[in-house]
C-alpha cells in the first residue's frame, strides 16, 4: 500500500511538471485584421447593445431584440427647410472669429437674406474687403436648395471660409476653414460631373522666418453624404508658388486641377523647376496624374536629382545624373562659387558610387581627376573628402571604414553640409550621414 502511494505521488509530480507554466512577460497574441483591397471603400455599422432599463441587472432573452435596439433610426436633418426671409436687427460687430460665426448664423437663421448679409459684412462690420464674397447659388450637398458660401476676414482669425446650410428651419455651419489670409475661390461648381458643387480654394501663406517665402495652399472640398461632412478630395493640400486653376484638360467633362510652374525660384525658395502638374479625378479623389517638367536650368537641380536617386538606392540613375552634371556646360549657376565646389562634389559622389558598384577603375579615375583639379592645400572640402575616402578604401577595401574617415572631415569642416543646405525652402536638406552613407 505504501508502495502504491509513493508511485501515485511520483506520477503527480511528473504530471505537474509537464503542465505549461504561465509566463508573466508573455503578451497576448494580437488578432489580425483583414486586409482591405486597395481602391475599394468598405463601410459598415458596428452594432452596440443598449443599456438595460433596470441598469443592466437583467438580460435580453432574444439577441434580435438587442440588434433592433442598437439600430433604432435617427432623425435625418432636413437641409432644404430654410427660414422665411425677414428683416432682423443687424448685430453689433463681433470681437472674435467665433463670435462672428455665431452672429452670422443667427442673422441668417432669423431671416436675413444673402444681400442683407453682404451689406452687414461689408458696411456694418468691414470684414469683406476687396476680395470677400457672399454667395447663395451653390448646392454642395445635393438637396435641391443652395447653401451660403462666405469668405471674409474674421476678427482675430483673419481669412475665413464658411459654408452654412439650412437644417430643420435654421442655418448651421457645415464647413469652416481659418486660412489666415483672405481665401481665394478658384472654382465653385460641379467639377466631378456628379450633379453637386465642389469648392476649390486657396490661401497664400508666408513663412514667419522669411516673409518672401510664400506659397498657395489649395484644398478641394466636397460633401460626403455618408459621413455628413465636407472632405478634401485631394490626398493632401497642394502647395505651389502659382495659384492653381480648374480646367477640362482632356475634354471628359470632369475638371482637372492644373498647377503651372512658371517661377524659376527666389532667394527664399531656391531654384525651382518649371513645367505643369495636373491632378485628375479617379472616381474617389484627385491624384497627381501628369507631371511635365521642363529641362533643368541650374546645375544644382541636376545635383539634387542625382542625390535623390542616391538616397533611394537607384545607383545607375545617380551615376548618369552626376556624369551629366560633370560634363554639361550649358547649365547655369545659382551661386558664383559653384563651379569649383560642384565639380569637386560631383567627383566625390562618383567615387562613392563607383566604389560601391565595384567599378574600381572608374572610382580611381574620379579620385585622380579631383587630385589633378584641386591639389592640396587649397582644395575644396569635397576634394579633401574624396582623398580620405579613396586612401582608406584602397587600404581596407571597406566602405564603412572609408566613410568613418570622411565623417571625421565633415566634423572638422561643417561647411561640407552647410554649402548644400543654402538653397532655400524648396530644396533638399542634407545631413552628415547623407554625404557618406555606407
Amino acid at each position: 500500500m505504501v508502495r502504491r502511494l509513493c508511485l501515485l505521488s511520483a506520477l503527480c509530480v511528473v504530471f505537474a511538471a509537464c503542465q505549461p507554466q504561465p509566463n508573466a512577460e508573455q503578451l497576448p497574441t494580437p488578432i489580425p485584421f483583414p486586409t482591405v483591397t486597395p481602391g475599394r471603400l468598405v463601410r459598415g455599422l458596428l452594432p452596440t447593445l443598449a443599456a438595460a432599463p433596470d441598469g443592466g441587472s437583467s438580460r435580453l432573452a432574444n439577441p434580435a431584440t438587442a440588434v433592433a435596439l442598437a439600430n433604432l433610426p435617427t432623425a435625418t436633418p432636413d437641409y432644404a427647410a430654410c427660414p422665411a426671409q425677414a428683416d432682423p436687427q443687424p448685430p453689433p460687430r463681433p470681437l472674435t472669429g467665433q463670435e462672428a460665426t455665431a452672429a452670422i448664423t443667427r442673422f441668417v437663421s432669423d431671416g436675413g437674406s444673402a444681400d442683407a448679409l453682404t451689406g452687414l459684412l461689408r458696411d456694418g462690420w468691414g470684414l469683406l474687403g476687396e476680395n470677400g464674397i457672399v454667395r447663395a447659388d451653390l448646392d454642395f450637398i445635393g438637396v435641391g436648395a443652395p447653401q451660403l458660401l462666405l469668405a471674409y476676414n474674421a476678427p482675430g482669425d483673419g481669412g475665413t471660409l464658411l459654408v452654412l446650410g439650412c437644417a430643420n428651419g435654421r442655418y448651421a455651419p457645415l464647413y469652416q476653414s481659418i486660412t489666415g489670409s483672405m481665401p481665394q475661390i478658384i472654382f465653385a461648381g460641379d467639377m466631378t460631373y456628379d450633379g453637386r458643387a465642389e469648392l476649390l480654394f486657396a490661401s497664400r501663406q508666408c513663412s514667419a522666418e522669411n516673409p518672401d517665402d510664400c506659397a498657395y495652399r489649395t484644398l478641394l472640398m466636397a460633401w460626403d453624404g455618408y459621413e455628413g461632412r465636407f472632405i478634401n478630395l485631394l490626398n493632401s493640400a497642394i502647395s505651389s508658388v502659382e495659384l492653381p486653376a480648374a480646367s477640362d484638360v482632356d475634354g471628359d467633362q470632369v475638371l482637372e486641377v492644373a498647377v503651372r510652374l512658371t517661377s524659376t525660384g527666389t532667394s527664399a525658395t531656391g531654384p525651382l523647376r518649371t513645367g505643369l502638374n495636373i491632378y485628375d479625378w479617379n472616381g474617389q479623389y484627385y491624384a497627381l496624374s501628369v507631371v511635365q517638367l521642363d529641362p533643368p536650368r541650374f546645375l544644382v537641380q541636376v545635383i539634387h536629382e542625382a542625390d535623390r536617386a542616391f538616397r533611394r538606392a537607384d545607383f545607375q540613375q545617380a551615376i548618369s545624373l552626376f556624369e551629366l552634371a560633370r560634363g554639361d556646360t550649358g547649365l547655369r549657376f545659382w551661386f558664383n562659387d559653384e563651379p569649383a565646389l560642384f565639380r569637386s562634389y560631383t567627383l566625390y559622389r562618383l567615387a562613392l558610387l563607383y566604389a560601391y558598384t565595384d567599378q574600381t577603375e572608374k572610382a580611381l579615375g574620379a579620385f585622380q581627376a579631383a587630385l589633378d583639379s584641386f591639389p592640396p592645400p587649397a582644395a575644396p572640402v569635397y576634394a579633401e573628402m574624396i582623398t580620405a575616402f579613396w586612401n582608406t578604401f584602397q587600404t581596407t577595401n571597406n566602405l564603412n571604414s572609408a566613410c568613418r574617415d570622411v565623417q571625421a572631415i565633415i566634423t572638422a569642416r561643417p561647411e561640407a553640409v552647410g554649402l548644400l543646405n543654402r538653397y532655400g525652402s524648396r530644396s533638399p536638406v542634407y545631413t552628415a550621414a547623407d554625404l557618406c552613407p555606407f
